[in-house]
């Protein structure tokens, strides 16, 4: 079985646009290294199983140069243990006082959102600069950082 460029093309094509469809942004990478193998065919004639090595190589490289690289795994901490969180700091969007919770935002997302309730032993302005202590369910414990 002979595989001419445009069969790589076709293939390429047609798995980015599945990509589309599954938004697992996983097919892309198959495709785009069957795109790669249509492109190096118009230069070079490799046989059928030189082809397919290609293809597997370029598929496995660009998944795997996405993974370490580019996808960027502290986006959400979803899953992750409250140890993980401790120590983490962020900006009081909304003040601590005794008797009300407050709210913090951190520059990326931390637990799945970047906007979380928090109370404190003491009172935090609005604007001021806190460390998480402890994660009590779905509110942060925060202690005032400085002064």
């Amino acid at each position: 079985m002979e595989l001419a460029w445009w069969h790589w093309m076709v293939l390429g094509m047609t798995l980015v646009a599945l990509e589309m469809l599954v938004t697992t942004f996983f097919l892309i990478w198959f495709g785009m290294a069957a795109l790669l193998v249509g492109v190096l065919m118009l230069f070079a004639a490799p046989g059928f199983a030189a082809q397919m090595v290609l293809w597997a190589i370029l598929s496995v490289a660009m998944t795997g140069a996405w993974l370490k690289f580019f996808k960027n795994p502290d986006r959400t901490r979803l899953g992750q243990a409250k140890d993980g969180v401790k120590g983490l700091s962020g900006l009081m969007t909304k003040p601590v006082t005794e008797t009300e919770s407050g709210e913090m935002m951190f520059r990326r997302p931390v637990l799945g959102a970047d906007r979380w309730p928090v109370v404190a032993d003491e009172p935090i302005a609005a604007g001021g600069r806190a460390r998480v202590v402890d994660v009590l369910g779905q509110t942060l414990k925060v202690e005032k950082i400085g002064g």
